[in-house]
């Protein structure tokens, strides 16, 4: 029969239950990542294919962000 890990005494493990918060790096490379990947696109088709590219981009957040922020409650 298995024993369960909080019903047999022993003291808990120091800092179990506690993650590091990633958020603010991640957020730092994903940024540098897209400049990167911008840049790489600029040197290859050209800067009119970057600011096309980057004007959909940013319709598309904004889109996803918009359907994101409207109750979906129906009118009486």
């Amino acid at each position: 029969m298995t024993q369960r890990r909080d019903s047999d005494g022993r003291p808990p493990l120091p800092g179990a239950g506690l993650m590091e918060d990633y958020t603010m790096p991640f957020l730092v490379v994903a940024g540098v990542l897209c400049f990167l990947v911008l840049l790489v696109l600029w040197a290859w088709l050209g800067l009119p294919a970057v600011i096309i590219l980057a004007a959909v981009a940013d319709w598309m957040l904004r889109r996803k962000q918009t359907a994101h922020s409207v109750p979906h409650d129906p009118q009486p």
